[in-house]
């Protein structure tokens, strides 16, 4: 069990108490200074976007295949923007309603569903594979889900069966073609711990298919996209007016065409996602046991539920699948998230998000003039 460095604290009592004294007090301020105090605060958001403009602006290129990028501060989309094209050839500009393909950052949706089918009682991390989904070679009687949701149980992943198919990035090959190509591993990857592969969250999502009876994008959409309000689909490939084409590095087109989901395949905006990371701090469907059991990747982060949990607390999940390009934060704190997605292969997703992190990781970020528990408690 994972508990080196806990996901919350505890408040103490005696810090809770005084985060209710700083509370009424707050609520005692005169009104003349309650609506200075909001002023400033509202400016130093106002100076804040129009930074984030800036930071964005100078890092994409209008001409080029372009970022949207959004923060959330305790669940509030305090800024968004986008800059560049989602299709050359029309010319079509970004907007922060454009939707990207978030690639690996799923994969945090797929270990919630497993998550959400143990509390139901329908399954076990301890369980192994072979126990949800057949086919499997002898390797799937001893690896477990819990394996499978930290990428401890070095299952190689599906591309070198479709390399060996002579089945190419751009060669259609849907979920169960895919769940095929991992049924035909013969054998596990040698060692123990950490080995990062998509073909684990393939695997989850066959398993919440066969323990739920309910396909994972409708299982997501009824337990999560709904019940929050999220405007998001697990549809891989989507083609839709309103959906970012994907392009390479030299800004060609590249439509992916492995339609496998568990690993990838959501699509949505950078300002849905901002808001889903606040159930990292306030959340029921994210609970504390999103990180038991998290493996040590030998670098000093962990893999939860999939999500990293970095040396300073940090939660964070990258994506890349073809063009599409994500990154994806939540502070230490739980306060705040960031998010960044493109439509091409060299977009700079990671200075962009940093930019971002240099403007909105300090207290005054907050959207509100109360302080929160954590904030009362420091």
């Amino acid at each position: 069990m994972f508990s080196s460095r806990p996901v919350a604290r505890a408040i103490p009592i005696v810090a809770a108490t005084t985060a209710l004294a700083l509370l009424v007090g707050c609520a005692a301020t005169p009104p003349a200074l309650e609506s200075e105090h909001r002023e400033r605060s509202s400016t130093s958001v106002d100076k804040r976007n129009l930074r984030s403009d800036s930071a964005l602006a100078s890092r994409v290129d209008s001409a080029r295949p372009g970022c949207s990028a959004a923060v959330g501060v305790r669940g509030d989309v305090v800024w968004a923007g986008a800059g560049g094209l989602a299709d050359l050839v029309a010319g079509v500009p970004i907007t922060t309603a454009t939707r990207f393909e978030m690639a690996s950052v799923a994969k945090q949706f797929t270990a919630t569903a497993i998550l959400l089918l143990q509390r139901d009682g329908k399954l076990s991390l301890a369980d192994p594979v072979a126990t949800h989904v057949d086919g499997l070679p002898a390797w799937g009687r001893t690896v477990t889900l819990d394996q499978l949701m930290h990428h401890t149980a070095r299952v190689p992943d599906y591309w070198t069966v479709l390399d060996d198919d002579g089945i190419g990035f751009s060669d259609p090959a849907d979920h169960a073609r895919i769940l095929d190509a991992i049924r035909r591993l013969p054998r596990l990857e040698p060692g123990n711990g950490y080995s990062y592969s998509n073909s684990n969250y393939v695997l989850l999502a066959e398993v919440v298919n066969r323990v739920s009876g309910t396909p994972l994008p409708t299982f997501l959409d009824e337990r999560v996209f709904a019940p929050l309000g999220l405007d998001m689909e697990l549809t891989p490939n989507l083609v839709a007016a309103d959906v970012a084409l994907s392009y390479d590095a030299n800004d060609q087109f590249q439509p992916p065409a492995w339609s496998a989901y568990g690993a990838i395949g959501i699509v949505t905006t950078p300002s849905e996602l901002a808001r889903w990371g606040d159930q990292y701090r306030a959340g029921d469907i994210i609970q504390d046991d999103f990180a038991v059991g998290a493996s040590d990747q030998g670098t000093g982060e962990y893999y939860a539920a999939g999500m990293d949990i970095e040396v300073d607390g940090d939660l964070n999940h990258n994506g890349r699948f073809g063009g599409y390009v994500s990154t994806f934060t939540v502070s230490a704190d739980r306060e705040t998230t960031i998010v960044v997605m493109c439509n091409g292969h060299g977009a700079d997703r990671f200075g962009i998000a940093d930019a971002l992190w240099a403007i909105w990781d300090a207290p005054e970020a907050s959207p509100t003039d109360e302080p929160s528990t954590e904030e009362a408690d420091s």
